[in-house]
Formats: C-alpha cells, sequence, structure tokens
C-alpha cells in the first residue's frame, strides 16, 4: 500500500535537485516502487477516488511547472525519472477524459470545413456546460465577495498563463495557423505595451484580493488543476497540437459569455477596477481569437482526418473537464445558495 500525499511530497522533493542526481537514486527497486506508487494512484483516480485523483493531478501540476518556470537553482528538467513519472499522470489523466467522452460523436465527422466547424459549436451549445448555471445565475447575481475571489483562484491555472499555452502550441506551425497564433500572443502580450500584458492583469487580482502564491496552489480543487494540465499537456507536445487546437479554441469561444458575468459580479459588489480589466478585455478579444482561431486554424485542417479527430477530441475534452469543473463549483455553495433563495421567498411572501 502507499499513501498518496507522501508519494506527491517525496516527487515533489527531486524537483528543487539536478536531473542527474534524481536519476542516479531513481533505480533498480526504488525505480520499481516509485512506479507501482504511481500506478496505483492512477488507478484509483480513475476508479473514481476523489483523494488520489486530486493528488494525481497536484503532482502532475507540480511537475509541469518544471517546463513554465524559469528557475533560480538547478532543477530536475531533464530527468529521466521526471519524464518517466510524468508520462504515467498525462497517460491516465487522457484515458480518464476518454471514459468521460462519448466515443460515437468521433464516428462520422463532417469533412467539409463549414460543417465540421458547425459541428463543433452544436456540441459546444448542446453541451450542459454551455451557459451553465454557476455563471449564469450564480456569479453574475447571487456571488459574494469570498466567491469571486475563490472562484479568481481556481481559474488562474489557464487564465493566468494563455500566453505560455500560446507560445508552447506555436513550435512547428506555419502559414494562416502560426500567423493567427502569433497574432494571438500578441494580443496577450499587451501589442507590446508591458503594463496591457494579459498575465499582468490577471495578476492584478491577486493584488485585490491579496492571493499569495502558497495560498493559491493549497486553494486550487483536483479539477481545477486537471483544466490547467490539460491546457499544459495538449500545447506542449507537437502529437497532441489537434487536440490543444480543439481545447484551446473552445476554451476561447465560451470565455466572453462567461466574462460578461463576472464582470457583472464585480461590478455588482463594487469591487476595485482595477481587479476586472482582465474580464472586461477579453470580452471583446476572445470573441475575435474565437472566429480568427476558427477560420484560420480549424476550417482549413477539417480535411485531414487525423486534424478532425484530434479537434474533435480536444474540443470535447474542454467540454467535458468544464462542466465537471463548474458543476462542482456549483455545488459547493449549492446548500447557502438554496438557503438564501428560500429565504427570499418567505419575505416575499
Amino acid at each position: 500500500m502507499y499513501d498518496s500525499f507522501a508519494l506527491v511530497e517525496e516527487i515533489s522533493g527531486w524537483l528543487s535537485k539536478p536531473a542527474d542526481e534524481v536519476d542516479r537514486e531513481f533505480t533498480g527497486k526504488e525505480r520499481d516502487r516509485i512506479l507501482a506508487a504511481v500506478n496505483e494512484l492512477n488507478d484509483e483516480a480513475l476508479s473514481g477516488d476523489p483523494e488520489s485523483f486530486y493528488h494525481q493531478q497536484l503532482l502532475l501540476s507540480r511537475l509541469h511547472h518544471l517546463i513554465l518556470r524559469i528557475p533560480d537553482a538547478p532543477t530536475a528538467e531533464g530527468s529521466l525519472a521526471v519524464h518517466e513519472v510524468t508520462g504515467l499522470l498525462e497517460r491516465a489523466t487522457l484515458r480518464g477524459e476518454e471514459r468521460q467522452m462519448d466515443a460515437a460523436l468521433l464516428a462520422d465527422l463532417p469533412s467539409d470545413p463549414g460543417q465540421f466547424l458547425s459541428w463543433l459549436k452544436e456540441q459546444a451549445r448542446q453541451h450542459r456546460v454551455f451557459k451553465h448555471p454557476y455563471y449564469m445565475d450564480f456569479i453574475r447575481n447571487h456571488a459574494t465577495e469570498a466567491d469571486v475571489r475563490t472562484y479568481m483562484i481556481q481559474e488562474s491555472v489557464v487564465d493566468g498563463r494563455f500566453d505560455d499555452l500560446l507560445a508552447l502550441m506555436q513550435v512547428g506551425t506555419s502559414g494562416p495557423a502560426k500567423m493567427e497564433i502569433a497574432a494571438n500572443f500578441w494580443d496577450e502580450m499587451g501589442n507590446g505595451k508591458p503594463a496591457e500584458v494579459h498575465t499582468h492583469l490577471f495578476n492584478q487580482i491577486f493584488d485585490v484580493f491579496k492571493v499569495s502564491e502558497k495560498e493559491l496552489e493549497e486553494s486550487l480543487t483536483g479539477t481545477a488543476l486537471l483544466s490547467g494540465n490539460l491546457a499544459v499537456l495538449l500545447s506542449r507536445y507537437r502529437y497532441r497540437y489537434p487536440e490543444a487546437v480543439g481545447f484551446l479554441g473552445m476554451t476561447e469561444w465560451l470565455v466572453p459569455d462567461r466574462f460578461v458575468q463576472v464582470v457583472s459580479a464585480w461590478e455588482r459588489l463594487g469591487l476595485p477596477d482595477v481587479g476586472i480589466v482582465y474580464h472586461r478585455l477579453h470580452i471583446t478579444v476572445d470573441s475575435q481569437h474565437a472566429a480568427g482561431w476558427f477560420h484560420n486554424i480549424v476550417k482549413p485542417s477539417a480535411p485531414s482526418e487525423f486534424m478532425r479527430l484530434g479537434i474533435a477530441r480536444g474540443a470535447l475534452w474542454r467540454l467535458n473537464s468544464s462542466a465537471r469543473y463548474l458543476d462542482e463549483r456549483l455545488a459547493e455553495v449549492s446548500e447557502r445558495f438554496s438557503g438564501e433563495k428560500a429565504e427570499h421567498r418567505a419575505v416575499a411572501r
């Protein structure tokens, strides 16, 4: 038997060591022990155990940080041990998403570019995540300042590093696709103005709420960590490029409608204006980005069966994982939310 928390802490302890030192320790029976524990963690997570799922995604998030941060000391990046463990966690994560997906949806995808794009949008419109009540009712009309603070922390795993996802994703692309990703990236870079870089604007939210980096990681849920891990996983590998196109494209298409509700909540609560600049900006920018993404990346890719399947799969992974994430957010507040509505009805009577 293994302790999932202890496993996470043990492997996390590798990350600040030089890669060759980690690999010297990761041999023989020690390697067998670690890999057996990681496989058991993955099995428990896939079986639906919430604690194992959380630790699986927390560990994968920490491993992904090795390729997303510039270190100020030696790290285990490049370690064969880290590569092997990361691969086990990533493959298990994608197996989990495959289990959540109706494979029949991929059986007969339209090859006509316009029809394929219409198919993608229709999948979103029919999905329970579309106009989810967490956004359309709770956030817009009922969320407190504490609720909005919690929401912003959970959203940081994607919104807080979208520029890096684009930078990873564009490697190896060419033509209109590369230009579209580059234009999107340049917008994320504030069109060359440091004060308007989108990650900087997003981090102003944490200045408003006084959220530390330590609190940020400790407060993230398993489903929030999953959203960030999927985005990094799909963006970093060239063979996952089609899935990244679908995943990030669907992310941008859903954003404007969602952020309208967030801005409404922010204004209703009278929170400092500096903290909502990011969301106001993305209501317009992401609608433009989504249109360009669909026209310059998705539609030209549709004639390729490999690309169609990957884009569709990535889009469905985004819809399904986002739905589980929002269902979880709504469930956390539902008891209090239901009580408030009952109280309001009683007062009205």
